[in-house]
């Protein structure tokens, strides 16, 4: 990698992955569509680009001179499909034909667990994707879509399906931070998770082995809600969790509908997001770590969350959901 475009730098996982490619002396550019959060690079040696994947003379600005995509941009929510079709699919589309015109030689496309439905046995190569969710359907045909745009071509595609990731910057620690977090369910269904700077390292590690293919990732511990949780209280005691049956969750989550189609801004409080936390999600141990030929740094909850904690303590952060605009 030479010259490298980040799309949804200013998100959770796009921004803890422009930090690690300067860090590495790369000098990214990243894609901006919302100025007033650009500030957030004001410490990170980075070329910042205005641009939207709903333009297309942005994209060509923006892919002009790259060998690498790492995209990341869409709009990452839990609403229904209708919402999410335009930034996760026509978007992704979109810079896929741009960075095909401009000669880009690799493309790393940041997909979702949420592709697969609820399962007991752990996700593997040989998972079909079944999804629950309009989130999930919209990232397996942004999938299946760039797939069939670079085949014949000499573009190398890899889509990283990530799970349930979580650190300083995500939308749960900031619950955490104010002292009280909701969820709705059992707690008792595994889930796959991943500490942020794991994520970044599996996206950029994916791009320098020149990987092509589409695989989920994960720590290697598969943990319940009641465990994850349970680590968070012993490392952060003042920290409460309220726990509500799931149909209460639903029915919250409709009640609050017709209120979130008026502001027309995103949102997680949605059925999906309850759907979604309360499926079966476990991921095979070490699955697309060894074709990468890199480790986990957290191998799981135990080691991640009381890092994750640390850097809370040092991190003022507002998530794109929450800073008044639509994503």
């Amino acid at each position: 990698m030479k010259k490298v475009l980040v799309t949804g730098a200013t998100g959770f996982i796009g921004f803890e992955l422009a930090h690690q490619l300067a860090e590495r002396g790369l000098r990214p550019r990243l894609m901006v569509r919302r100025p007033s959060r650009a500030p957030l690079f004001a410490s990170v040696d980075a070329e910042l680009i205005q641009g939207d994947l709903r333009s297309d003379t942005s994209l060509q600005r923006a892919v002009e001179g790259v060998d690498t995509v790492f995209h990341l941009g869409a709009r990452a929510t839990f609403e229904p499909y209708k919402r999410l079709v335009d930034t996760n699919l026509r978007g992704s589309e979109n810079l896929m034909k741009t960075a095909l015109q401009a000669g880009v030689q690799r493309f790393v496309f940041a997909s979702s667990l949420f592709v697969h439905g609820s399962q007991s046995e752990p996700i593997d190569a040989s998972t079909e994707p079944r999804p629950a969710l309009g989130y999930g359907r919209a990232k397996w045909e942004a999938e299946q879509s760039l797939a069939a745009l670079c085949d014949g071509t000499n573009m190398r595609l890899a889509s990283i399906r990530l799970p349930h990731v979580y650190g300083p910057q995500s939308l749960l620690f900031r619950q955490i931070r104010s002292g009280l977090a909701i969820f709705p369910g059992t707690m008792l269904n595994r889930y796959t998770h991943l500490h942020v700077a794991d994520a970044a390292r599996v996206l950029i590690a994916a791009a320098e082995s020149n990987w092509t293919g589409s695989s989920a990732v994960g720590d290697d511990d598969p943990v319940d809600w009641v465990e994850f949780f349970g680590v968070l209280q012993a490392h952060y005691p003042r920290f409460r969790l309220l726990r509500l049956p799931a149909w209460l969750g639903h029915l919250g989550a409709a009640v609050a509908s017709p209120f979130v189609r008026l502001r027309g801004k995103p949102t997680m409080y949605t059925n999906g997001t309850v759907t979604g936390f309360n499926l079966e999600l476990p991921v095979a141990r070490r699955l697309l770590w060894s074709d990468l030929g890199i480790e986990p740094r957290f191998r799981s909850v135990h080691e991640g969350i009381p890092a994750a904690l640390d850097g809370s303590l040092h991190f003022r952060w507002r998530n794109p959901v929450f800073d008044g605009g639509n994503q």
